[in-house]
C-alpha cells in the first residue's frame, strides 16, 4: 500500500470501492459491532502489507453522519487508541478525524468520520483480541488459516536482520587483511555501530573512531575495514580479537552480534617463498615411502 499522507488527505480523496486496501464501515454500525470490526481490520492489514480502515462512511465512500466525537466520557481519538492497543502486538498507525465532507456525503455536528492508516508490519503476525489472526482478501479481512499464520511467522523470522563477519585478502593489492559485515537477510541493519577489542595493529592509531557507526548494512551494502597487514613474517591475525556490532531493525528493535574473529579458520591464501617447493617436494616423497610400507604390510 502506498503510504496515505493523512495530514492532508481530505474526504474527496477517499477511493469509491473498497479493495485490499481500503476497509469502509457505515454510521450505523453500532459500537460493539464497530470496536470488533476495528481490531479485526487493525489485525488483517498490518498482517497484510497495510491498510485504511474508514468508519462513518457508505459503500461508495461517501459520509453518512459519522460518529460522535465523545463515546461516553471518552474522546473519540482516545477510545480508537484503546481498540488498536488491544491487538497484539500493536502495528504502528495513524488517526484521522474529518468533520468536513467536502461535498462527498454529510456529516452530523459534533460528529466525524475517522480513518485508522496501519503502517505495514515487521512484527507480524498480529492477533486480534479474539485471539484470532486475520489477513486482507480482496475486499474482506479474514480469519487466517493456520499455515498462513506459520507462514507470516517464518516470514517475521527470515525479516530479521542478521549479521555475520568474515576476513579476506583486499581485493587487488592484497597485501591486508580485510574484516567483512556482511547481511545474511535482506532485512537491513540500521544504525550500526561496530566495535572490534582489542584493536589490531593498523587500527590502534584510529582508537578515536570507535565504535564505528554506520547508517546501514544490507546485502547491497556489505562494510570492509582493513584491519591488518598482510606479510611473510605474520600472516595471521593474532588470536582472541572480539567484534561486536550492535544495530537495530526497522521496527526499532535492537539486536547485538558478537562474535571472536577466528583468524586460523579464515579462507586466507597460502603465500610461498621461493625456497618452499622444494620443501614441499620432499614432504611429498616422505608420505610417499610411508604408503608404501604400510601397503607391503
Amino acid at each position: 500500500m502506498s503510504k496515505i499522507n493523512l495530514d492532508t488527505f481530505e474526504l474527496t480523496q477517499l477511493i469509491t470501492k473498497e479493495d485490499d486496501h481500503f476497509e469502509f464501515k457505515s454510521s450505523g454500525t453500532k459500537l460493539p459491532d464497530l470496536k470488533k470490526k476495528l481490531s479485526c481490520a487493525v489485525s488483517g492489514f498490518a498482517n497484510s502489507g497495510g491498510g485504511c480502515f474508514v468508519a462513518g462512511v457508505n459503500n461508495e465512500g461517501k459520509a453518512d453522519g459519522g460518529f460522535p466525537l465523545k463515546i461516553g466520557k471518552q474522546d473519540l481519538r482516545d477510545w480508537i487508541d484503546q481498540v488498536i492497543h488491544q491487538v497484539e502486538p500493536s502495528p504502528q498507525y495513524e488517526i484521522k478525524l474529518i468533520q468536513d465532507p467536502m461535498g462527498r456525503g454529510s456529516i452530523e455536528p459534533d460528529k466525524a468520520v475517522f480513518l485508522v492508516a496501519i503502517h505495514e508490519s515487521y512484527m507480524a503476525p498480529h492477533m486480534a483480541p479474539d485471539n484470532c489472526y486475520y489477513i486482507r482478501a480482496g475486499a474482506h479481512t479474514v480469519k487466517a488459516k493456520h499455515f498462513i499464520v506459520d507462514a507470516i511467522w517464518a516470514k517475521r523470522h527470515f525479516s530479521k536482520p542478521r549479521l555475520t563477519h568474515l576476513l579476506r585478502l583486499k581485493p587487488d593489492k592484497g597485501k591486508a587483511i580485510q574484516l567483512g559485515i556482511l547481511a545474511l537477510t535482506d532485512a537491513p541493519a540500521l544504525d550500526v555501530a561496530i566495535n572490534i577489542e582489542p584493536l589490531p595493529q593498523l587500527l590502534r592509531q584510529q582508537s578515536g573512531l570507535f565504535p564505528l557507526n554506520l547508517s546501514l548494512i544490507d546485502r547491497s551494502n556489505p562494510f570492509f575495514l582493513d584491519i591488518e597487514g598482510l606479510s611473510q613474517d605474520q600472516p595471521r591475525l593474532k588470536e582472541g580479537i572480539i567484534i561486536e556490532v550492535q544495530y537495530h531493525d526497522l521496527a526499532g528493535k535492537p539486536y547485538v552480534y558478537e562474535q571472536t574473529i577466528q583468524s586460523s579458520n579464515s579462507a586466507l591464501p597460502i603465500s610461498l617463498k621461493n625456497n618452499d617447493y622444494s620443501n614441499i617436494e620432499n614432504i611429498l616423497k616422505l608420505i610417499n615411502k610411508q604408503l608404501e610400507k604400510l601397503s607391503k604390510k
